[in-house]
């Protein structure tokens, strides 16, 4: 970490080494305290994109409708990149907004909306467009049976009604999925040091081996595989629309400093996801995209970005030491 004569040190229970951490740096400060005093709103781009290809799309079932959708996400969700960003990525459209996740469970959420009560809440309130709104109670209805929640309700055992609402359960007698478990690390290691271009050709490599010989369960690990191909193209779709979003950011920039900071980020994300990272900002930058893509796929809670230092450190440590990067900078 940095060395200044402003770093706060700070003792390690039961070591005898002091760390210190440096301060703040502006720019960082200008960003938290952004987002800190911005009040959060909803944004239904995700919403409109998954709407209207689970509409055109019903004969799409299973893993592959999964992987399409998320394809289709990654290739027309808005990109947005602020002021004094260095690293981007974001599921909405708008600063500091959540997206909505209709084909998980979406019930709940209708009936608060038509309510009006979701920018009164207590405790995370959320504003909305008017006319946003007005799009989701007109559409809202076609996910009341078609959302996941919705499909499993037709699928719990008879049994098991003794139990819901008991205390002793989680679930209750209805509305069984309102969010999907998460609670996981996605292997960003492999995300950083292979890419996701070799992460396809290993899945399509696989498929090339299966095909004219598909039987018994052969045929679910098959689509397994091709499911995989597709998610990569969306990543990596996703990435470069970041990446010509920054280049045409850069083009426009009148600021000499930001201008050639944005032409590195375009880059970085031109790059990345594709291929293996080069740099600590390419590996920060794939570890965050990557994450946002987790986040864009499902309405999972517990996502974790793990242990970073175990699979960020190197890059750090490499980049500063050939001279490539401050602490400052990597702050």
């Amino acid at each position: 970490m940095g060395q200044t004569s402003d770093t706060l040190a700070a003792d390690i229970p039961g070591s005898k080494t002091k760390y210190a951490l440096s301060p703040v740096t502006e720019r960082v400060a200008k960003i938290r305290e952004k987002y800190r005093t911005t009040r959060p709103c909803i944004c239904t781009a995700r919403y409109r994109i998954v709407t209207e290809f689970y509409r055109e799309n019903p004969q799409l079932q299973g893993i592959l409708k999964r992987a399409r959708n998320f394809q289709n996400i990654c290739e027309k969700l808005p990109v947005l990149v602020n002021e004094d960003e260095v690293i981007v990525g974001w599921q909405a459209g708008r600063y500091r907004a959540c997206a909505l996740y209709p084909e998980i469970s979406f019930g709940w959420f209708l009936d608060e909306l038509a309510a009006g009560t979701i920018p009164k809440r207590d405790v995370d309130p959320y504003d909305i467009d008017e006319k946003d709104a007005e799009y989701v109670l007109g559409t809202g209805d076609f996910w009341r049976k078609e959302c996941l929640s919705a499909k499993v309700d037709e699928y719990i055992p008879p049994g098991y009604f003794d139990a819901a609402g008991s205390g002793a359960t989680y679930f209750s007698a209805k509305n069984t999925c309102t969010s999907p478990v998460g609670h996981f690390v996605a292997n960003f290691e492999k995300a950083l040091h292979r890419g996701f271009g070799a992460i396809k050709a290993e899945a399509r490599a696989k498929m090339d081996e299966m095909e004219g010989v598909l039987f018994g369960d052969s045929v679910e690990k098959y689509n397994f595989y091709r499911a995989v191909t597709i998610v990569c193209d969306g990543m990596i779709a996703l990435s470069k629309r970041y990446a010509r979003e920054c280049a045409r950011l850069a083009q426009a920039e009148n600021d000499p400093a930001r201008k050639k900071e944005l032409g590195e980020m375009a880059d970085c994300l031109n790059r990345i996801m594709e291929n293996p990272c080069r740099t600590y900002h390419d590996a920060l930058q794939c570890m965050f995209l990557y994450q946002i893509g987790l986040c864009l796929d499902g309405q999972q809670h517990g996502i974790s970005f793990g242990r970073v230092d175990q699979y960020l450190g190197s890059y750090y440590e490499a980049d500063i030491a050939a001279g490539r990067i401050t602490h400052e900078k990597a702050q």
